[in-house]
């Protein structure tokens, strides 16, 4: 099933006498780690454990002191949280992890508890556990960081299915939070949209994030940049991680924690809190796919040929939803998939398949979006499309300028199309660099990666 890897990163720093606070040397290090699994009615999570005992080895190698629970319900969950906080030692950094089901209801983030039974949405309001609740309890505690990362299913069992499950995407994953003053939050994919499980023992998004900080120390923000990048390039951007934060200064969980100076914030004698910012991790400086290799663009194309070949009018709802959160993959398919349609017609023969429903205005909006963005297949795609003159007027110098965009992020096939062009005008080019894109393009390629 789809899994909400929301990872919800939040750190608080207390502020004494209106001034920033320092992290003191060899300051406590504690951390919580939640899995729940066994759900009943067929909504079993085999990996939220798995998930959870990565983490717990991931943090107690970081030098943290791991408490685990597993299988909690509402009381326990509620009674683990508020214990953790209660002991708290004052100065530490504390590490919340949760891997196991979640929600949004009404606007609201929900953990759900391994004994809550699926009626409908205002029991759940009831029997589930308010993310709010956690945030609280360890706003109020006696640490002076506070890191809470969310491995959770985000889709709401309680939306309708089957012919209108459409009605309600406005509601999938855990809505947006606004950060506090001093408060980091990161989102495993960006806010309303949902994240993938993985096919392995553990969640895409996870199994990178233990990586990740196994690696060499680095600042919380390097981190989930770090982890961002690659969780779009595993996921072919169909998963976008995003984070917010007020935070002024750097924060370490490795050996540097315990040097660092601590995060900085606004004093206390301000009466405004600081200003939320919100950004996709990548935060624009470095796409995931501005250093592939021309095998790696194989798959790629591979890919997108896939997802349109096999699209259905009643999955574009689906596919818009997730190309308005930002996927430029999701952009390019539709936008392809609008300019040549999107209903199929098999001829009973076996001739060519056609397609209908075409929809030029709206092909050209999505590929330009995303070719903006800077992803290479669409720049090529609306290269040929004014070299074709398909939905506009001719132009050349227009094809030229987004090819070369294209051709400059290593895409072999508009290298290829820069040739034939340079051919046609006689403007010369780059031969040996088209050739080698045309070995790259005629090359067997290797088996697809599947997210």
């Amino acid at each position: 099933m789809m899994r909400a890897l929301v990872v919800l990163v939040l750190c608080l720093v207390l502020l004494v006498g209106g001034t920033p606070p320092a992290a003191a040397a060899g300051a406590a290090k504690v951390a919580l780690v939640l899995g729940n699994e066994r759900y009943g009615a067929g909504n079993a999570l085999p990996n939220a454990a798995n998930d959870a005992r990565l983490m717990a080895r991931t943090l107690a190698g970081l030098g943290f002191t791991v408490v685990e629970a597993y299988d909690l319900d509402r009381d326990r969950l509620a009674r683990t949280v508020a214990d953790f906080s209660a002991r708290m030692p004052a100065g530490a950094t504390a590490f919340v992890y949760y891997a196991g089901h979640g929600m949004q209801i009404g606007g609201a983030s929900y953990l759900t508890p391994v004994d809550m039974p699926v009626t409908g949405e205002q029991g759940a309001r009831l029997r589930a556990y308010p993310l709010k609740n956690m945030l609280e309890r360890l706003a109020h505690a006696g640490s002076a960081v506070n890191i809470v990362v969310l491995d959770a299913c985000r889709n709401n069992p309680f939306q309708p299915s089957g012919t209108v499950r459409y009605r309600s995407l406005r509601d999938l994953g855990l809505s947006r939070t606004r950060a506090p003053r001093g408060t980091f939050i990161a989102y495993s994919t960006a806010p309303g949209q949902l994240a993938a499980d993985g096919k392995g023992p553990n969640s895409i998004y996870t199994a990178t994030l233990a990586q990740a900080l196994r690696g060499a120390d680095q600042e919380l923000e390097a981190i989930f940049r770090k982890v961002g990048q690659e969780v779009r390039r595993k996921t072919l951007d169909d998963q976008i991680p995003w984070y917010e934060s007020s935070l002024a200064g750097a924060v370490h969980v490795g050996p540097q924690a315990a040097r660092d100076a601590g995060p900085r914030v606004a004093s206390a004698g301000v009466g405004q809190p600081s200003a939320s910012r919100g950004m996709a991790v990548e935060d624009g400086s470095r796409q995931w796919y501005r250093q592939m290799s021309g095998a790696d663009w194989q798959q790629v194309d591979w890919e997108i040929r896939q997802r349109v070949r096999h699209l259905t009018p009643d999955e574009i709802p689906a596919l818009t939803h997730v190309a308005s959160g930002g996927s430029v993959l999701a952009q390019t398919v539709l936008g392809i998939a609008l300019r040549d349609g999107v209903d199929p017609i098999r001829h009973a023969d076996g001739g060519p398949t056609a397609r209908l429903r075409a929809n030029n205005t709206a092909a050209w909006r999505w590929l330009r979006r995303a070719a903006q963005a800077g992803f290479p297949v669409a720049q090529a795609e609306i290269g040929e499309m004014y070299y074709r003159a398909h939905g506009t007027a001719r132009d050349l110098r227009e094809s030229r300028r987004w090819l070369e965009q294209a051709a400059s992020a290593n895409y072999p096939r508009a290298s290829l199309d820069l040739a034939q062009l340079d051919l046609e005008t006689g403007s010369g080019g780059d031969m040996q660099g088209a050739a080698r894109s045309l070995l790259e393009i005629l090359r067997p390629p290797s088996m697809p990666a599947t997210p």
